[in-house]
């Protein structure tokens, strides 16, 4: 205790420094609902401005640190109004993903103003020390925590008692209302930044001195502590920031001292605390992130993965013509960099643009296959190819261990769980000093042991005969990458055309719809995770050779794998086109050392002129920050998408007939699918079915199914059988638990009780892929189509065999299958012949539900549940609709059940009726019957009729 109570004193500094950096970003979360991934670079932003404010302008400390607030808080204000303001209407996660944009923008102007010299923050405290239960401790410390507590306490009691408090919370959580109540949203939001902005600002003034000589990247990565603790606070309570900062700081410094300097294999463990903090809230305990629920998050844009073999030959070509005979040196290395690069890009696209899983530490592992490489050719002197087998195996380990995560939260959460990931990979993985020299009689090891003053010593090494040299081979080295880099780039287009691609688009979509195709939501993640994984540590394999082949000294510190590396590569991914394949070579361009940069210094070389201009190349990340910003305020489809735009758009002047283009492209890309459908065959060359295709019969039977969502019991007891060829109809009240117990029964739902069978076989051990893949089809109330995808993509998502060997051999070809019968018949039962190559999003509300019926009948199943297929339908479209489900059952054996508000279709189609209201079931029989029942009636109008509105329920 004593020793505890000798420590926390010492902690006092760093947990006041949390809890006014949390403080910040819960003001912005609560006041403008943003996480601000960029916090910390105001924090650095505001130390840098201070510093240079007093050594370079000479200002007295008051009004530098004054000047410091106000300009810092003036940013924030900024970029709310520009940046924030246009984005009001969009997911919390593309606001946050803007965020990085400002990120990169002040690291930028930080490097551009202030240089690269190292600097120190003066502290604006009192000096002096005194003695704490047997330890010096300064005065300052404690005069810092009463600052922080006094401001905490004022922003709380502001929130608290004021009525922009309460306007604040009301806005976040209803803005419509807030705005007729007079409170404008983004004036709301725009003083929230503000203050928030203030307070980075003053932190960057009372507390970056304990960090001195000053880190622009330790002061961005505050970020990290900054959001475990607004965790802790549920990002509401400032009181609780407070305490959650000084606690984090205390455990941080008690897992230094008690375990770091007592065990060096410990190494970093204290830099992993905010990570345990993040991980328990939000992966195990499934705390949310406030946000507006209403808001739908909108994907970056997919290209097709078509492949042009001629003119990727022909460009192929020509760049290694380039290489090896016109380009000099520096150049040939600008594109073995941006080769390079982009190989680290495209495994984002796999991960981000495919699957839809947000990763901020992708470089994490790419330094653990770099870190296991070198270590095996330093230590035990293996050949490099084998020594790169071993650590891109450990990158997928890393990749799959990445996975864990995104099987229990998505989107922003799991953006804030892989940053802090990043962060804690980088201080226990590539922060141990493997450069230094091995102590006496320490055995060597992969982690620990074995190196040098300036880093792991590995030589120069080769692959397939060619050095890894970019001073003394610069043209082999560029060749083998770039040549890599092809085959990887082969390899993904070929994925996004093949049926695994359309299973990783599908669960980006709607991981709900996929489950219900009978796609393994586990499955297809853990694959994205372990194959970006893979891609992303050959590339940084690749990228440690690159950097320090001419040396053949690897320095795994030097913060080539920092988070905020990560940060960059997935900004420039995204200004790229995260979800094209030849994004990757547009954002790899944008990197340092690239052609980018080769181009802006050629650029302004030869335009001459301000010292700026010839630098031309020192803006490029000032310019990716700005693109990153416009583009989360655009289409999302970045530079590739653009530039396809473009070419249409041109085309379309010259009368090339654009509204067609991407519906004939997407028909190329399906050619012999089209001639044999437009010619009455199906995929495989056979004839279009004109008789019924029978499925798989299986009776549907449930007993005593319950559903509970804590205290509310949504479905109680209820009892429930199908037979094959018949259409059972699920009617009731709104709220009486019908599309409860449909989610039940497709296991999207756990039942508390009950007992769920198809053909006698028992599933409640069993998900909602399973069931799927066992024979139980469903529609959703709200569609929940895969937007992106064609209608054919569709129909193939639902019909596409389940087979795990499509991860395989889809990398190697994209081979089109036939499409089952079935699948063909329902193409032309609900006349989708037309619309097969239009994307999902072009088509009017009555054709999607068509397709979201035909997708469902698609997968072949037993049993299929409709939840309200005919909402937004009218009278006609409802009518058909029947019509076409009654053939179903009639034709093709198919056991159906339907729930729907729709009487006349109801009655239309039901062989028999089952009525529920409040969870339980009141009524079941013929639909004529069941109308005539007084329950049915007093379900419905909540009280007994007379005849005359008896009659109407019943021809209603």
């Amino acid at each position: 205790m004593t020793n505890l109570l000798g420590y926390a004193p010492l902690s006092l500094g760093t947990g006041a420094l949390y809890a006014l950096v949390a403080a910040g970003v819960v003001v912005i979360a609560r006041g403008a609902g943003v996480i601000n991934f960029a916090h910390g670079a105001l924090v650095m932003w505001a130390a840098y401005f201070f510093s240079a404010a007093q050594e370079n302008w000479g200002l007295p400390v008051a009004p530098a640190g004054a000047l410091t607030v106000v300009v810092t808080a003036a940013i924030g204000l900024a970029f709310a109004v520009l940046a924030m303001g246009p984005l009001r209407g969009s997911s919390p996660l593309t606001r946050a993903m803007a965020t990085l944009g400002l990120l990169i923008i002040l690291q930028a102007l930080a490097g551009l103003f202030f240089g690269s010299q190292v600097r120190s923050s003066p502290s604006v405290l009192p000096a002096g020390e005194l003695t704490m239960f047997g330890r010096v401790v300064g005065v300052d410390l404690f005069v810092r925590l009463a600052a922080v507590a006094v401001v905490v306490a004022v922003v709380w009691a502001f929130f608290r008692f004021t009525t922009f408090g309460l306007a604040a919370t009301a806005v976040i959580d209803n803005p419509r209302a807030a705005a007729t109540a007079g409170w404008s949203p983004d004036a709301v939001a725009g003083a929230a930044w503000c203050v928030g902005s203030a307070l980075a600002g003053l932190a960057g003034v009372l507390l970056a001195p304990l960090g001195n000589p000053l880190s622009s990247t330790s002061l961005i990565m505050l970020v990290v502590p900054a959001l475990a603790v607004a965790l802790m606070a549920r990002f509401h309570s400032l009181p609780g920031v407070l305490a959650g900062g000084l606690a984090l700081g205390l455990v941080e410094l008690l897992t230094q001292v008690g375990l770091v300097t007592a065990h060096p294999a410990w190494t970093g463990a204290d830099r992993a605390i905010p990570l345990i903090v993040i991980v328990f809230y939000l992966v195990v305990r499934g705390r949310g992130i406030p946000d507006r629920g209403h808001i739908v998050a909108r994907h970056p844009e997919l290209g097709g993965g078509r492949i042009h073999p001629l003119a990727l030959g022909m460009l192929l070509a020509v760049a290694l013509a380039l290489i090896w005979f016109v380009l000099p040196s520096d150049w040939v290395t600008a594109v073995g960099a941006n080769a390079l690069w982009a190989l680290l890009m495209v495994s984002l696209v796999v991960l981000v643009g495919f699957a839809g899983q947000i990763c901020l530490g992708q470089l994490v592992p790419a330094g653990v296959a770099a870190l296991i490489t070198g270590r095996i050719v330093a230590i035990w002197h293996w050949p490099l190819p084998a020594a790169l087998v071993v650590g891109v195996s450990g990158a997928v380990a890393v990749g799959l261990l990445f996975a864990l995560p995104a099987l229990r939260t998505r989107g922003l959460q799991l953006a804030i769980v892989t940053l802090g990931m990043g962060a804690a990979a980088d201080a226990i993985l590539f922060q141990r000093g493997y450069h230094s020299p091995p102590p006496a009689g320490t055995a060597a090891t992969i982690f620990g042991g074995l190196g040098s003053p300036e880093g792991t010593v590995v030589g120069t090494q080769s692959v397939f005969g060619v050095e890894l040299d970019k001073i003394d081979n610069p043209d082999g080295f560029a060749t083998l990458v770039l040549v890599v880099f092809t085959l990887v780039a082969l390899a993904v287009a070929n994925l996004r055309r093949g049926r695994a691609g359309r299973r990783l688009i599908a669960i980006r979509a709607n991981e709900r719809a996929a489950a219900a195709l009978g796609i393994s939501v586990v499955g297809a993640k853990l694959y994205a995770f372990a194959l970006s994984a893979a891609i992303a540590g050959l590339g940084g394999v690749l990228y440690v050779f690159y950097q320090y082949g001419e040396v053949g000294n690897i320095n795994y510190g030097a913060g080539t794998f920092a988070p905020f590396g990560s940060i960059m590569l997935i900004a420039f991914a995204v200004v790229g086109g995260i979800g094209w394949v030849s994004g990757s070579v547009a954002g790899a361009t944008l990197v340092v050392g690239t052609l980018g940069t080769r181009i802006a210094m050629a650029v302004g070389e030869r335009l001459g002129g301000p010292g700026w201009l010839v630098h031309l190349d020192r803006y490029l990340p000032l310019a990716s920050g700005i693109a990153l910003i416009m583009i989360m305020n655009g289409s999302g489809g970045g530079m590739a998408a653009d530039n396809v735009r473009t070419i249409r758009r041109a085309l379309d002047r010259l009368g090339s007939g654009w509204p067609d283009r991407p519906v004939r492209a997407a028909a190329r890309r399906h050619r012999r699918l089209a001639r044999l459908l437009a010619a009455g065959r199906g995929a495989g060359g056979q004839p279009m079915p004109v008789e019924p295709v029978p499925v798989r019969p299986a009776r549907l039977a449930v007993a005593g199914l319950t559903v509970t969502f804590g205290a509310l019991t949504a479905v109680r007891g209820i009892d429930l059988a199908v037979e094959p060829g018949e259409v059972v109809g699920l009617i009731g009240p709104n709220g009486a638990g019908k599309t409860s117990l449909i989610d039940a029964i497709s296991g999207h739902t756990c039942a508390a009780a009950g007992v769920v069978t198809l053909g006698g076989t028992p599933l409640d051990q069993l998900g909602a892929s399973r069931r799927a893949r066992a024979g139980i089809g469903r529609s959703f109330q709200h569609l929940e189509l895969f937007d992106d995808l064609t209608v054919l993509e569709n129909i193939q998502a639902g019909s596409d065999p389940r087979d795990s060997r499509a991860y395989l051999t889809n990398l190697l070809a994209a081979r089109e299958r036939p499409l089952p019968p079935i699948a063909v018949f329902a193409i032309g039962v609900f006349r989708l012949r037309d619309d097969l190559f239009r994307t999902v999003s072009e088509l009017p509300y009555g054709r999607r539900r068509l397709v979201s019926v035909a997708r469902a009948v698609a997968a072949a199943p037993s049993v299929l549940l409709l939840d309200e297929p005919c909402a937004g339908l009218d009278q006609t479209e409802s009518a058909q609709l029947a019509r076409l489900l009654r053939r179903l059952t009639d034709d093709w054996g198919l056991a159906i059940v339907i729930n729907d508000h729709d009487m006349s279709v109801i009655r239309g189609v039901c062989d028999r009726v089952v009525v529920v209201d409040v969870g339980r079931k009141i009524a079941e029989g013929w639909p004529a019957e069941v109308c005539r029942d007084p329950r049915v009636q007093a379900a419905y109008l909540g009280r007994p009729v007379g005849e005359f509105e008896r009659k109407g329920l019943a021809g209603a």
